[in-house]
């Protein structure tokens, strides 16, 4: 994104605008910090600049990666290696009853990095990838993330990605029950060598009764669990059935 300067009259009404205080005042001037900025597009579809100063400049590669995870309103180009369409994770989680990806025994994990105002640079996206897998965790192979790696099997991303600051990054993974505690103590160790947010949910087929199977190993783990359900009906899908 970019502000031009010799349009700007310096109205900051696109200051607010920006989830990651990207854009600045210098000299009565708005301008647009591009080590900060996520490329969001926010400032330009909301801040309603009066004199149209806003505008998006072309992006290439590798900065086309920020506006791929940053703007819910921007189409993956389909050159790239994982095409989802819009957006930063995929919708397994709330299909299970359609796609049977998690199966009983089996612990989903959904780390999303960086929102809703902190943002998140992919190093840090690979750092919690790499810690997950050190604890026995395994990467969903088919999500944007996994598919930018050069390196699925050890969660290794090119050097020119990992500079990329983007604002939400979703690491998706897998691991057996078994390994659950080994993986979380992992994501509260590689949460201290971070420099962002990070949200924490957790996929599993629930016991009879409806008892979560997953209760008394995050409590050991030192975590407070907020058990919730979000289910997509999935119209049109046959139920999974084992």
């Amino acid at each position: 994104m970019i502000i031009d300067q010799d349009s700007c009259i310096g109205c900051e009404e696109c200051l607010c605008t920006c989830p990651v205080n990207a854009i600045q005042m210098e000299n009565d001037c708005a301008f647009i910090e591009e080590e900060s900025c996520v490329e969001c597009g926010n400032c330009l579809r909301v801040a309603d600049c009066p004199v149209e100063a806003i505008s998006q400049d072309e992006l290439g590669w590798p900065r086309i990666i920020r506006k791929c995870f940053s703007d819910n309103h921007f189409q993956w180009p389909q050159k790239l290696r994982y095409s989802l369409g819009y957006g930063r994770g995929t919708e397994e989680c709330k299909t299970n009853d359609r796609t049977g990806k998690f199966k009983k025994g089996d612990v989903g994990l959904i780390v999303e990095l960086g929102r809703p105002s902190t943002g998140a640079y992919l190093s840090d996206a690979e750092k919690v990838a790499k810690a997950s897998i050190a604890s026995g965790a395994s990467m969903a192979s088919d999500t944007p993330f996994t598919g930018l790696l050069k390196d699925p099997a050890n969660a290794t991303l090119p050097d020119d990605l990992r500079v990329q600051k983007v604002l939400s990054c979703i690491v998706e993974g897998l691991v057996p029950l078994s390994n659950l505690k080994a993986s979380l103590q992992a994501l509260r160790r590689v949460s201290q060598e971070i420099d962002t947010v990070f949200s924490l949910g957790l996929i599993t087929r629930v016991n009879e009764g409806f008892e979560l199977p997953i209760k008394d190993t995050v409590n050991v783990a030192g975590f407070k669990m907020e058990a919730a359900c979000k289910v997509n009906v999935g119209l049109g899908k046959p139920l999974c059935l084992e």
